[in-house]
């Protein structure tokens, strides 16, 4: 009778981790795997009675995922801090605010262990559920913002409002957008932008290039779920870096539109996994200021790699590395 318990004891607790295993950010709950093959292990052997005492501690460490795992703060990390350049490399750090933000590592593009996340929110927030929505949302934003009009956001330090609004040769038109700052946020602002205290006002041009850091979250889930090729992938990364690297000439200009446009994103609400305290916001700062950040770190006008889908979409060698702003 003691062994039929136990087992079914075991095989709940084992189940409960598994699940929780499987749904958690982190890989520390799979270091548990010895325990919850001690369980099995005692049961086997006739020893119910002390196979309660991993499958308790198996419980223990399941809750403590739920509860601690869940709530990890934003964390710098980087999988191969020794890693070449590279034009793949060089796209994760400009998307990095959302890796750091769920502390994992910024510097990987295709990750398979969260297939099942990407398919989630792809579907959820972009709508996208197999390769051809893949291509044609990447293809709309990229026309988005090489066609849409080219926005200053410009923000008063004095009272912490911040407007959009079209540059002065434009007409400067006001686009309607506006919004209200916090103590925190105005000094975050000044300190990217090398604003003084005795600045009232500061202008961030072509703020909306942020949104380039949705295009490589895409082909981030479709490298990851196996939907583009490695061509494909180099291809639309190496498309956004060069865009890129032709509008900003610095992280510093990069991290000051990211900021901008995300104190602007109407979507954030529905971040879900980044819901709770502002997350991206916190990832924003650290890449900003940590100095083992690749804001900080990688060179802003690196040569990019050409693609040669010919050749299974390798880069070129050296020597024909051509530098996006050419």
């Amino acid at each position: 009778m003691l062994t039929v318990v136990a087992g079914v004891v075991g095989a709940l607790v084992i189940g409960a981790w598994v699940v929780v295993a499987w749904g958690s950010r982190r890989r520390q709950p799979w270091l548990w795997t010895p325990v919850a093959f001690l369980v099995v292990l005692l049961v086997a052997l006739g020893l119910p009675g002390w196979s309660f005492l991993p499958a308790a501690v198996l419980a223990a460490g399941s809750f403590a995922e739920l509860v601690i795992g869940t709530r990890e703060s934003p964390s710098v990390r980087t999988k191969d801090p020794e890693a070449p350049l590279s034009t793949q490399r060089w796209a994760a750090a400009v998307a990095a605010p959302f890796r750091v933000a769920l502390a994992e590592p910024w510097d990987v593009v295709a990750r398979p262990s969260l297939r099942r996340r990407y398919r989630r929110v792809l579907e959820e927030q972009w709508g996208v559920t197999g390769l051809e929505s893949l291509r044609a949302t990447v293809e709309g934003l990229h026309e988005e913002l090489h066609q849409g009009p080219t926005l200053d956001l410009v923000v008063d330090l004095r009272t912490g409002t911040a407007k959009s609004r079209l540059p002065r040769e434009q007409g400067g038109a006001d686009t309607g957008t506006h919004v209200l700052l916090s103590d925190e946020q105005v000094r975050r602002l000044r300190s990217v932008v090398g604003a003084g205290e005795g600045r009232e006002t500061v202008i961030i041009g072509a703020y909306q290039w942020w949104k380039s850091v949705h295009v490589i979250r895409l082909v981030c889930g479709g490298a990851s779920l196996d939907w583009l090729s490695p061509a494909e992938t180099q291809t639309m990364l190496r498309r956004v870096a060069s865009d890129l690297q032709r509008r900003y000439s610095s992280w510093t200009q990069l991290a000051a539109a990211f900021h901008a446009g995300y104190l602007l994103w109407p979507s954030k609400g529905m971040l879900g996994e980044y819901s709770g305290e502002d997350r991206i916001w916190t990832a924003l700062g650290l890449l900003t200021e940590d100095p083992s950040s690749p804001w900080n770190l990688l060179p802003w006008d690196m040569p990019l790699e050409r693609v040669l889908p010919e050749q299974g979409g390798k880069g070129a060698s050296a020597g024909d590395e051509v530098r996006a702003s050419e």
